[in-house]
């Protein structure tokens, strides 16, 4: 119908533009004026359809009087025109001298004239004519209107019928209001309004019963109809245009009364509405510009409507407009307000100023709502939801009865009875906008379900439109409040099982007032656990000068549990700014106010509902809070108690709650306050925690403990201001509970302030800025459970002032202090000072530290750590003596079984507490066992058996003694220990403890201005061990008074000090504990490393031998420990001697003989009949001596060691057996002394042979100078065997006749030589007998056969026996065989003497007959070999010997003084002689160098010229470079440095040559000037940095060219032997050598150590340093080699190793390795594999020069390792750095070695070459042939040995023989031997006589 309707209204319009003619003026005159009437303006309508429009429409009207439209329609018609446009300028008068239109009824005369600007409009005439007229009399033009029209039947003239014109009226078709009333007629009722007004029908009462004669309601202009039957109430309608018709069937049944208005249509379009359709979600309507402020002068309108049997809610979330003004009469709404009217009721609320979120919820279907503001101040407005929801009936089943003027009482139906069954309704409360309502329900019993299903109460808020959760069963009183004005309760049963129902009070209360500038705060809380937070958030205004209420609702069998995270109000005036919370149950009898910035704290609530109301008046907001809150349940049967005093007791079970098994007790204290709880009993019946417990909680923090019966007294404090209190009990059981408790202060609020409860956990004052604790009492609490006690172990403690030497101990402040609490027995203790570790221990279980300091310290902190220590029953003591006994119970009698005992040891922060176990006898130990405890550290040893005299010394102050027994008894009598306090050193001394074995270096550790310092090592191993000390290294000092080290064992007191040290040495303990003292008289401590070992204490009896010599005997029926001692800078020599019967087993008898300090040790069991030596590496000497039933004697002596060096060696039999000076073949070093040590097993000898000896003349007093010193030590306690040996020697041999040497090489600071090479065996020890096997030391001698020497015509068969004939290095020897009778055979076979040159090899084996035969040795030792057969003997021979000395020829030395001349070798042409040593020495004018020029030359060629060779040097010694020749030459030029040049001729025994023929010349140097460049040659030579070894000059550039000759197909091969030049700077060089060969560049800088390459025959090595920095420089030296085989000339020194695991393999017999990058850093993350694969049957030596790769406990992060790929043997993984090189040896030809790095900290890497040897094939020994000789054997003079051993030189092992764990980071540091306490013996530098070789 509407949109018919419509449409209808849409084709009139369209007509009336088609129908409108163009405008024609014209003119007609009547009465002399003139009447201006447009073309079509008058005229006649007749059809029943039409439009009216003003003329020229749409265009503007042209100027006009006046113009009519007569519409004339059929009788029985009426006319409805539409005006769809209308504008008439003008005023708003619509009188005759303004624009106006006016429609007439022209029957009725009824007429409305308009004008001015309308909506579209109606108008209906009340019969079938009509005139329409339009006066346009002004100056405006702008005049236009549209219309149209059609008919309508006329209605029939019933009494019913009305037209109402009016604003307002009413209808009623019966009754007081009734008109008319006639039955059956079809009654209309037409309403027409003015065009800028609506109509509103109220209907107070409306029945149509007929459907099918339902009431109709039509808007005429847009046609909208409603269709009404059934009965209605407080019903509206209203239009949307002016006029509205009702149509409906009067019936008797009907009734339709209702009033009517009319209202404004819309004046404003942008904020005026009416609303005719709502979605389910609702309308958000809002004021303009929402959230801003709104416009001032608005006047807004809404309409809404909805269905009949719905009414509206308004949910209002934001309401803020201006205040109300205060009048005579109150405030009022004067200025800007919102007026919502119900428009059936007209109940409305004129509303102003600023609400809390509310609804507003109309009586009938329609609201109107009015918007008004001024020009005044803005506000944001209102913002709502408006939503339609159903009517709801009035309820039938509850009752509500007044109770005063803000209460009533509301009952379930029939209350007390039984409420009805089968029933529902709902009851609604509307209150003004600023109420609440508050239901508590006193009693209450529904029918209980599950999920109340069957009877239930359930709660609808009016503003969230939310229900609360069912309600039913039977409930403890709880409350209900509404979250805003307006509030429904339904209440809903079924038909079974009906209870009483419910009594509730309702209270109607002011809500908080909110002003206009804040946002809504109060809020409604129904969730079960939330945060609440104010302000909300920090872009939020603050709530100054707001009242808010926060109310939390839990169910009703729950309650709530506030707890503040934080809490700040302004305390400046509490009666303005306050928070208060009160239990709504309870009202407000318990209400809290609070103030203040607080601590956290909590608040639980008697209730299901509580209430926070917060005021804030101050201009400046000063409240804000975040409490968290949580509901929890209430107790069953509501067993409740809140206690608030501040002291009290409480026994359980209470005395009105015995019957209940749970009950809870809530104490609660002020914000301020802490609760402490003490249980002194805490008994319940068969305890099960299930059944019986007491569970208590920190309301704030949720900390809770659950306890059953306890023995032990405990406490338990809060950590906020609340706690809450469980007990659970079985009500058949017996349970008893007595505690006290009381408030005590709580720390003002700290970042510090802590509460700890776990069993272990750390304090520090660290944590947090100084500025956070100064000032502050800082408190922190530990509580643990009851049965334990609270251990805090303080790590690191420094407040106020440091004790020093002369003040232990200072006086603590209020200022500055630590304070430590037993809050359960009042114990304290307070500290201040300086402590690194100290303990304490509490009674019970509970602790309070505060710590405090006023002053703005440098440095005031402490750390700390606590755990949980159990308490002992029955036996737990405390002992806080100074010194005392600790006995096992019952001691010395046995102890009890199944028993535990503990003592507590406790001193004084800065003592240590000692034990020492006198008597121990703890067993079986299987059950039983003492626990001894550092309650510092935690160390903890069990101790069980019969244990010997041991101590054990805690780390801190104090100690726990523990003995635990089990079932068996055995007798044993348990402990007595004596215990002692000792003071620790103070913080700043260096204090270290150690408990496994370990390395031991003094850390980096100074205290400046300090008179003395010390550095303390305590030492700590189980009582079945001792320990040994072995000092590494240490810096010698030379006042003993106060500087050294001091050893001290911790048992025995014994004690020894030590200085002037150079050497390592060992120290081994009587017991298991020792300290070690380091101490010095500066600010500086001595450098100290060392370690220590672990040596098991047996029933061996243990003899301790520290005098400096001496001798022992020991008889074989007890084991023995002979632990021998001596000054650490000298070592032992011992010597036994131990005679067997026959052999046996090394289990039963033996010597074990171990070097404390190197761990080198020898076990001899079967033993050589004879002397037996054994050397030591250090001072200290262990000897195990088995029990055999054989006696055994040691002698012993000591030995002042030569000075730490790298040529220091001891060679064991599986050692390499070559010996060489340091740099051999070049000159050994000057100023250095070197000791070598040859030991082999005792059935033994070593024999020596030096191929080379060179050393410095021999003086007149002796060897001097320089010299080698060999002693045989087997004999040093019968006779002298040693020699001292210096000047140049042709080859000899020097054999022991023990089984062990040493070798002690001397060199001065001037001359040196080439030194030695030699090689050493070893050889069957014979047995010596009266006739054979003997040695002869003598100048001259007689040798014999057996038989002749006992006086008997012929020798025995099979015989062997062997003579040493021994002469001095320098000597030969001449044996005289006077008869000679042996068996002959040829060859000699079967009888024989075999002599043997030991030195060269000459050997002759004679027989047969001989007189007078004479045979000479080349060397200084013989040994000769009688040998028998079984068949034929002879008369034997008899022989004599004398040593004779061998000089060298020296006839040959010449000087030269010509400027020119020549000069050759003796006998040139001729081959030159033997063992020559000729110098030639030229001496020209100064300003002259000299120019050598060899014309021919040929001398014997050896490797290195070690045999023949010329040197040439230039004088004084060290001034250039040294040239060494040999081999032959076609010319060689030399140019000597200086004016002074030597030529040096040396031959050795054999071979000789030609020799040469020389020339030489002068030539003049112009000035003197540094000159530093060389040309070098030859196949041997040195160069060196100028001044080298001094620092090299600034600005020097040194050229060193070395050319080879290229027909000799010889490579060069430099070595750099020292290496220091100034460091890179961003991989730069400043000072550089520069090598340059073939197409190669290597520049070097830095550091490098011994780098070897090889490169071509001719190389420039150039040398620069800058004007800057500079360093020693180098020393180079040069050789002339052989091109190794199958490989290219040039090996580069920078070959870099392959970084994968396909790497290809090098093949060269000699090489170089390195790590990436060398020696730059190498990368991180790197896998580097290098294989080396040499020919087949050779092995490869590798020589690990350099290393510097980062170094960490078993080289797990970075490392290089080698590993032999046959035999799967490798070496330890390397890391850190080297004292010296690392050699290592293959035993197949196959390396691999695999370089790691991890992901950080790179290092230079490491540096080292390889070397592959051939396999040498051992042969077995077999018994040499007989030859048959004349007087002088023609064999080869050199037939065992070579004279020179060709491996490469290998430097020996590091002078520290060290675990392969452990690595010396640091170069020892220089040190000389220099002592003042000497031993007295054989072996010392003393005065004493009897002394021996070199040692005298």
């Amino acid at each position: 119908m509407g949109v018919t309707w419509n449409a209808v209204l849409f084709l009139l319009g369209v007509l009336c533009l088609s129908a409108t003619a163009k405008p024609k003026k014209f003119e007609q005159r009547q009465g002399g004026s003139v009447v201006i009437i447009p073309p079509n303006c008058d005229r006649i309508l007749e059809r029943e359809t039409g439009c009216i429009t003003s003329p020229n429409w749409p265009r503007k009207s042209v100027d006009f009087t006046e113009c009519q439209v007569k519409v004339r329609v059929p009788t029985g018609k009426r006319i409805l025109m539409t005006f769809n446009n209308f504008t008439l300028e003008g005023t708003n008068a619509c009188d005759d001298g303004n624009n106006y239109v006016e429609i007439r009824d022209i029957q009725t005369n009824r007429h409305d004239r308009y004008c001015g600007t309308f909506h579209p409009f109606v108008w209906l005439s009340d019969s079938n004519e009509v005139t329409v007229i339009m006066d346009a009399l002004s100056s405006k033009v702008f005049n236009r209107f549209n219309a149209t029209y059609f008919t309508v039947d006329k209605p029939p003239n019933y009494e019913c019928n009305r037209v109402f014109i009016e604003d307002t009226g009413m209808y009623a078709n019966r009754g007081r209001h009734s008109n008319t009333y006639s039955e059956g007629n079809k009654c209309e009722i037409v309403i027409l309004a003015k065009p800028d007004k609506r109509v509103t029908l109220a209907f107070t009462d409306l029945n149509i019963q007929n459907c099918e004669w339902s009431l109709k309601i039509k808007d005429l202009l847009t046609g909208r109809t409603e269709s009404i039957c059934r009965e209605h109430s407080k019903i509206a309608w209203t239009s949307e245009s002016n006029a509205i018709v009702v149509h409906f069937h009067n019936d008797e049944r009907n009734i339709v009364d209702f009033k009517y208005e009319v209202n404004e249509r819309d004046a404003n379009r942008s904020c005026s509405h009416l609303l005719l359709a709502f979605p389910p979600s609702g309308i958000e309507l809002h004021t303009p510009n929402f959230p801003q402020p709104y416009p001032s002068n608005l006047d807004c309108i809404y309409i809404l409507h909805t269905r009949l049997d719905h009414v509206i809610t308004l949910n209002v979330s934001e309401f803020v407009m201006q205040p109300p003004r205060k009048t005579e009469r109150g405030e009022m709404c004067l200025n800007d307000f919102c007026q919502i009217r119900d428009l059936a009721t007209n109940r409305f609320s004129h509303l102003c100023g600023s609400y809390h979120n509310f609804s507003w919820t109309s009586d009938s279907n329609e609201i109107l709502m009015t918007f008004k503001t001024d020009h005044l101040l803005d506000y944001t407005g209102v913002k709502l939801i408006a939503k339609s929801v159903p009517r709801i009936p009035p309820p039938d089943c509850m009752t509500i009865t007044r109770r005063d003027d803000s209460s009533f009482i509301l009952t379930s139906l029939n209350y007390p009875s039984d409420y009805p069954s089968d029933t529902s309704c709902t009851i609604t409360l509307r209150e003004s906008p600023d109420r609440y309502v508050v239901f508590n329900f006193e009693e209450f019993e529904l029918e209980s379900s599950e999920g109340c299903v069957t009877d239930f109460i359930q709660f609808k808020s009016g503003t969230s439109g939310l229900f609360s959760d069912r309600i039913c069963g039977s409930k403890l009183p709880f409350s209900v409040t509404s979250d805003s004005n307006e509030v429904s309760l339904e209440f809903k049963t079924n038909d079974k099982n009906q209870q009483i129902g419910f009594k509730a009070v309702f209270t109607i209360i002011q809500r908080p007032i909110r002003t206009p500038e804040n946002t809504e705060c109060s809020r409604y809380l129904t969730e079960k656990s939330e945060r609440i937070q104010l302000p909300v958030n920090p872009d939020w205004p603050p709530i100054e000068g707001s009242d808010c209420l926060i109310v939390i609702h839990a169910d009703p069998d729950e309650k709530i549990r506030l707890k503040f995270v934080s809490f700040a109000v302004s305390d400046l005036d509490s009666d303005k700014d306050y928070v208060e919370i009160y239990d709504i149950v309870d009202g407000e009898s318990r209400k809290g106010r609070y103030t203040g910035h607080l601590s956290q704290f909590s608040w639980t609530s008697s209730g299901n509902e509580l209430a926070i109301f917060i005021r804030d008046e101050n201009e400046i907001s000063s409240v804000s809070f975040i409490v968290d809150y949580e509901t929890i349940p209430r107790p069953e049967k509501g067993c409740q108690l809140l206690l608030t005093e501040p002291s009290g007791s409480i026994s359980w079970p209470f005395s009105k709650q015995r019957d209940n098994s749970h009950c809870n007790v809530v104490i609660r204290s002020s914000p301020h306050e802490h609760i402490l709880l003490t249980f002194h009993t805490l008994t319940m019946e068969r305890g099960v925690c299930s059944e019986h417990s007491i569970t208590i909680q920190d309301v704030t923090t949720k900390r809770q403990d659950k306890f059953c019966s306890t023995l032990w007294e405990f406490s338990w404090l809060s950590e906020s201001n609340e706690i809450s209190m469980d007990f659970r009990i079985n009500t058949k059981s017996v349970a008893k509970v007595q505690a006290t408790y009381r408030f005590i202060p709580r720390p003002k609020v700290s970042v510090f302030n802590q509460f700890l409860t776990s069993g272990k956990g750390t304090i520090s004052s660290l944590e947090h800025n100084r500025d956070d604790i100064i000032g502050k009492d800082c408190t922190i609490y530990v509580q643990i459970a009851p049965e334990n006690s609270v251990l805090v172990t303080f790590t690191d403690f420094l407040i106020g002032e440091k004790q020093d030497r002369n003040r232990q101990t200072i006086t603590c402040t209020d200022e500055q202090f630590l304070e430590i609490k037993d809050l359960t027995t009042g114990r304290t203790n307070v500290y201040c000072g300086e402590f690194d570790l100290f303990t304490w221990t509490s009674d019970q279980n509970l602790v309070a530290i505060t710590f405090r300091i006023n002053t703005f310290p440098t440095y005031n902190v402490f750390r700390a750590a606590y755990l949980s220590l159990s308490r002992v029953e029955g036996c737990d003591h405390r002992i806080i003596q100074q010194t005392g006994i600790i006995k096992s119970p019952n001691f010395p009698l046995p102890y009890s079984t199944n028993a535990e005992c503990r003592y507590i040891v406790h001193s004084e922060p800065g003592n240590l507490v000692s034990l020492n176990f006198t008597d121990f006898d703890v067993q079986p130990c299987e059950e039983d066992h003492v626990e001894v405890k550092d309650l510092g550290t935690g160390r903890m040893d069990s101790f069980c058996g019969l244990q010997l005299l041991f101590s054990w010394t805690s780390d801190a102050n104090e100690v726990s003694v523990t003995i635990r027994s089990g079932r068996k008894t055995t007798g044993a009598t348990g402990f007595k220990a004596q215990f002692r306090h000792i003071q620790r050193p103070l913080v700043r001394d260096c204090y270290i403890r150690l408990y496994e074995v370990t390395d031991i270096e003094i850390p980096d550790f100074t205290v400046k201005d300090a008179k003395h310092v010390e550095c303390f090592f305590y030492i700590y191993t189980n009582p079945s061990n001792r320990i040994t000390l072995t000092v590494d290294e240490f810096d010698e000092v030379f006042n003993c008074s106060d500087s050294g080290i001091q050893v001290s064992d911790l048992a025995t007191q014994r004690t020894d000090t030590y200085c002037e040290i150079s050497h390592s040495f060992s120290w081994t303990a009587d017991t298991n504990e020792l300290i070690i003292r380091v101490f010095a008289s500066k600010d500086k401590i001595p450098r100290m490393l060392a370690h220590w070992q672990l040596l098991t204490r047996s029933d061996r009896i243990r003899v301790l031998l520290e005098e400096e010599s001496g001798e022992i005997s020991v008889d074989g029926t007890n084991t023995y420990q002979l632990v021998i001692r001596t000054l650490p800078n000298y070592r032992l020599v011992l010597n036994y001697f131990h005679t067997i019967e026959e052999k046996h087993d090394c289990v039963d008898d033996g010597i074990t003989i171990t070097d404390s300090t190197t761990r080198r040790s020898y076990i001899d069991c079967e033993f050589f009949n004879g002397l037996m030596s054994w050397i030591s590496d250090s001072n200290e000497v262990i000897v195990d001596i088995l029990r055999d039933e054989h006696a055994t004697k040691v002698e012993y002596t000591s030995v002042l060691k030569a000075p730490p060096s790298e040529c220091n060696k001891v060679l064991l039999s599986g050692s390499n057996n070559e010996l060489e000076t340091t740099n051999y073949p070049a000159n050994y070093r000057n100023d250095d002394e070197c000791d070598m040590i040859i030991q082999v097993k005792s059935n033994s000898r070593i024999q020596v042979v030096f191929t080379t000896f060179w050393l410095e003349q021999t003086t007149a007093m002796g060897c001097l100078h320089d010299f080698l010193n060999v002693t045989d030590t087997s004999t040093v306690f019968q006779y002298d065997h040693s020699e001292r040996i210096c000047s140049r020697h042709e080859p000899f041999s020097w054999t022991s006749e023990g089984n062990s040497l040493l070798l002690r090489l001397h060199t001065d600071y001037s001359i040196a030589h080439t030194g030695y090479l030699a090689s050493y065996t070893f050889l069957e020890r014979p047995v010596y007998t009266t006739y054979c096997n003997k040695t002869h030391l003598g100048p001259n001698g007689v040798i014999q056969s057996p038989n002749i020497a006992q006086g008997l015509p012929l020798y025995e068969n099979n015989q062997l026996c062997f003579y040493f004939i021994k002469g001095k290095v320098g000597e030969n020897i001449v044996i005289d065989f006077i008869f000679f009778n042996v068996e002959l055979q040829t060859p000699c076979e079967r009888d024989y003497v075999k002599v043997e040159d030991v030195g060269t090899g000459k050997t002759s084996i004679i027989c047969g007959q001989h007189q007078n035969l004479i045979w000479e040795s080349e060397s200084n030792e013989v040994n000769i070999t009688f040998v028998t057969d079984s068949t034929h003997a002879f008369n034997g021979f008899n022989a004599t010997y004398k040593m004779h000395a061998l000089d060298r020829v020296s006839y040959c030395d010449v000087t030269l003084v010509d400027e020119s001349g020549t000069f050759h070798s003796p006998s040139f042409p001729a081959k030159y002689p033997n063992n020559l040593d000729c110098e030639y020495t030229i001496i020209v004018d100064p300003h002259h160098i000299i120019q050598v020029t060899f014309q021919k030359f040929e001398l014997e060629e050896s490797p290195h010229c070690t045999n023949d060779y010329v040197e040439l040097s230039s004088r004084p010694t060290g001034e250039g470079t040294s040239q060494r020749y040999c081999g032959k030459h076609n010319v060689i030029k030399w140019n000597s440095t200086t004016n002074n040049a030597v030529v040096r001729l040396y031959t050795d025994h054999i071979v000789t040559k030609t020799g040469f023929l020389a020339t030489y010349k002068t030539h003049l140097i112009e000035a003197p000037q540094v000159n530093c460049s060389r040309t070098l040659g030859g196949p041997v030579g040195m160069f060196s940095t100028p001044d080298y070894p001094s620092n090299y000059d600034n600005n020097l550039d040194c050229v060193y060219t070395i050319s080879l000759n290229p027909n000799e197909q010889k490579v060069l091969r430099i070595e750099f032997l020292d290496f220091e030049l100034e460091p890179s700077l961003l991989n730069l060089c400043s000072d550089f050598v520069q090598l340059t060969y073939t197409s190669h560049d290597l520049k070097l800088c830095g550091q490098l150590e011994q780098y070897i390459f090889i490169t071509a025959n001719h190389v420039v090595i150039h040398f620069h340093s800058d004007g800057s920095n500079t360093y020693r420089g180098f020393k180079a030296m040069y050789t002339s080699i052989a091109p190794p085989p199958n490989t290219p000339t040039i090996v580069s020194a920078t070959l870099p190793p392959h970084c994968d695991l396909e790497a290809r393999r090098l093949t060269e017999s000699y090489g170089i390795i390195h790590s990436p990058n060398f020696p730059l850093y190498y990368p991180n993350n790197a896998l580097c594999r290098t294989v080396i694969e040499t020919k087949k049957n050779t092995h490869i030596v590798i020589t690990i020069r350099f290393m510097d790769i980062e170094n960490y406990k078993l080289c797990e992060w970075d490392s290089v390792q080698i590993f032999d790929d046959v035999t799967g043997r490798s070496s330890e993984p390397l890391c850190g750095s080297l004292d010296a090189p690392f050699i290592w040896k293959s035993d197949s030809n196959q390396v691999t070695l695999l370089f790691k790095s991890d992901e950080i900290l790179a290092r230079t890497g490491y540096y080292g070459t390889y070397a592959a040897f051939e396999n040498v094939e051992i042969l077995p020994v077999t018994k040499p042939q007989r030859v048959t000789t004349p007087r002088r054997v023609t064999t080869p003079r050199r037939v065992t040995t070579p004279r020179r051993v060709t491996t490469p030189r290998l430097v020996t092992t590091p002078r520290l023989v060290t675990t392969p764990w452990r690595i010396t980071l640091n170069r020892p540091p220089p040190a000389t031997l220099q002592t003042t306490k000497r031993p007295s013996s054989i072996f010392g530098f003393g005065n004493k006589q009897s002394c021996w070789g070199y040692f005298c």
